[in-house]
């Protein structure tokens, strides 16, 4: 069994997004302010779709076929050396990769990624095979449960939730190490989540579960 959770930290993408709005003359902090502002106004919530999102870091905590648990967090200042190195520990070790409603937003944020840096993806990250959304693995309607409501229900570690805004603003001001810390403890929330999970449907007994957390 080897498994990989993982968790993405995205800012806007201030080039792309300066172009479409015709913002040019901006810093980076007003090219940001300007594209939630126009998000708002036209969605009635800041979150920027998916195309306009840059990836700054990916945490991930991977079950290698040994059951030992590796962490790794990529934020090199090069996006396409990050996702180079993420799909190519993906297609070593071919884990299931377990995301809280990747399906959509990772994904499609990844697939944006890929194609603007002309990257190859893993062919083991592109068969939807091999993923497991958490959401939808446990909410039966459309709605998204936020993450951090469920890793408090069991009781795990939780740093303050993050919106999109809150995130650029910490790039902007240099608090990546705080950034990097909040993605990491996502990815280890989604993998005790899931090993939770795991328990509880059978797939594994309560002696491997108690392992693997501890592990």
């Amino acid at each position: 069994m080897s498994i990989l959770a993982y968790s993405l930290i995205t800012i806007p993408d201030f080039s792309t997004g300066s172009k479409l709005h015709d913002l040019q003359g901006l810093d980076d902090k007003g090219t940001a302010k300007a594209l939630f502002h126009l998000q708002a106004q036209q969605s009635g919530d800041e979150c920027l779709p998916s195309y306009l999102q840059q990836i700054v870091a990916i945490s991930m905590v991977l079950l290698d076929h040994d059951e030992k648990v590796q962490t790794v967090t990529l934020k090199d200042d090069q996006e396409v050396d990050s996702l180079n190195t993420f799909f190519d520990i993906i297609e070593s070790y071919k884990p299931t990769i377990v995301t809280w409603d990747g399906e959509y937003f990772n994904a499609e944020v990844i697939g944006y990624r890929s194609i603007k840096h002309a990257i190859q993806m893993s062919p083991h990250y592109e068969n939807k095979d091999n993923h497991f959304n958490l959401n939808d693995a446990m909410v039966s309607s459309s709605a998204v449960t936020p993450l951090d409501d469920i890793a408090t229900l069991l009781g795990l570690d939780v740093q303050e939730n993050k919106n999109s805004r809150e995130i650029c603003e910490s790039y902007l001001a240099s608090e990546q190490d705080d950034l990097y810390g909040y993605c990491e403890s996502n990815a280890l929330n989604i993998y005790q989540i899931y090993l939770r999970y795991q328990l509880s449907h059978g797939e594994i007994n309560e002696e491997n579960y108690l392992r693997l957390i501890k592990e």
